[in-house]
């Protein structure tokens, strides 16, 4: 049961970066006598009344469509006007596209904070009663900490990834304590995120035949800054917290929109988030519709490996274009992945062909998902993007 507390406003959000409505609402999951209170807060965005749209009519894409969403996840915040060389076409329509895309829920640029010295992730395998999955999950989605909320095929199983802040006691004690004693909860395995093998599939999974060449990959990324390390505890203060809810609803505002959004000067905006990017205390990132991309069939892939060979078969996963993400975990399986492809015939030959030939891979146990409810920090709804939850 999904109770909400009565709306009470929290960041003001300039009208360019958020909906009406911003709410701040405890999600409480009913467990016997116990009540598990699930603080969440998010700004703006999410709003039950707001339909939907399809996939079809204005949500299609093309080619030139797909080639700036693969730009994009090469590099977030790239200037529309070298994107714009890099495919042959003028700012204006690269410009324009992307803001159709982002208006009818196909992509979202957003900041995030990258303070993983101070932070562990774990993903969670939560079996549920039957019948009361959507509403757990729904739960789930709508806190802070909790990211890749999916349902798998059985409609049984949750799959989620959690962050737990190590500096704080109660956020160690919070979800990962609590949540075994929910009464919709009938089994749990945590399993914490050692290692996260960065590799071309990342970026290439979004497209096939229209993703960006070698020379245009150098091109894009031309005099830009490599990726630093995630920064460790410190560097972030409460004054921040405003800049930081409005680059979660849009990664590309610009600094007029930071400036409104935070009551800093534009200058203030510019020299702080070049800052925090340059040490690590913020990364940019993507958030898909894949389904409306046409990835109709997702998968978790859980991989058993040699420890002697954990590092290798990992670094070879991550360049497979239709792994979107591999990491190394602790428990029974050593690697989990998860695979993005047209249809079950696509998923089958990847497994026969790509998976099959590294040998080092003892078992794999494919985990089809049925429901994505929400990505890194977009809610998702019919398969299309809905507010962030920040």
């Amino acid at each position: 049961m999904l109770q909400c507390g009565r709306p009470r406003p929290t960041i003001a959000v300039p009208a360019r970066l958020a909906s009406p409505r911003t709410v701040e609402s405890t999600h409480t999951l009913t467990c016997g006598y116990i009540h598990l209170c699930m603080h969440a807060t998010w700004a703006g965005g999410y709003d039950p009344a707001v339909p939907a749209l399809s996939p079809a009519g204005p949500a299609a894409t093309d080619r030139l469509d797909r080639q700036i969403i693969h730009g994009l996840q090469l590099s977030p915040r790239v200037p529309f006007a070298r994107l714009a060389m890099v495919l042959g076409v003028s700012e204006q329509t690269v410009s324009r596209r992307y803001q159709r895309m982002r208006t009818h829920g196909l992509v979202r640029v957003f900041g995030i904070v990258n303070s993983a010295g101070a932070t562990s992730s774990w993903l969670l395998r939560i079996g549920c009663r039957p019948g009361t999955a959507s509403a757990t999950a729904a739960a789930l989605a709508k806190r802070t900490d909790t990211s890749w909320v999916s349902i798998s095929a059985g409609g049984a199983e949750l799959i989620c990834q959690v962050t737990v802040d190590e500096g704080q006691p109660e956020s160690r004690e919070g979800l990962l304590h609590h949540l075994p004693r929910a009464a919709n909860v009938l089994s749990l395995t945590s399993h914490q995120v050692l290692h996260r093998f960065i590799g071309r599939g990342e970026a290439d999974w979004v497209t096939s035949a229209d993703q960006l060449g070698s020379d245009q990959r150098r091109e894009l990324l031309a005099g830009a800054p490599g990726a630093p390390e995630p920064a460790g505890p410190g560097g972030l203060t409460a004054e921040d917290r405003p800049l930081l809810v409005a680059l979660g609803h849009d990664g590309r505002a610009s600094y007029a929109a930071l400036a409104e959004a935070t009551g800093w000067t534009q200058r203030k905006v510019a020299l702080r988030l070049q800052n925090l990017a340059e040490t690590g205390h913020i990364r940019f990132d993507l958030d898909t519709a894949t389904t409306a991309l046409g990835f109709r069939e997702m998968a978790y892939l859980w991989f058993t490996v040699a420890p002697a060979d954990l590092a290798s078969v990992g670094a070879r996963l991550a360049d497979h274009r239709p792994l979107a993400w591999a990491s190394a975990v602790t428990g029974a399986a050593s690697l989990v992945a998860i695979a993005l492809c047209p249809d079950a015939a696509a998923l089958y030959r990847y497994l026969t062909s790509e998976v099959a030939a590294i040998r080092e891979v003892r078992t794999c146990e494919t985990v089809p998902l049925f429901t994505r409810v929400k990505l890194a920090v977009s809610l998702m709804e019919n398969g299309l993007l809905r507010g962030p939850v920040v």
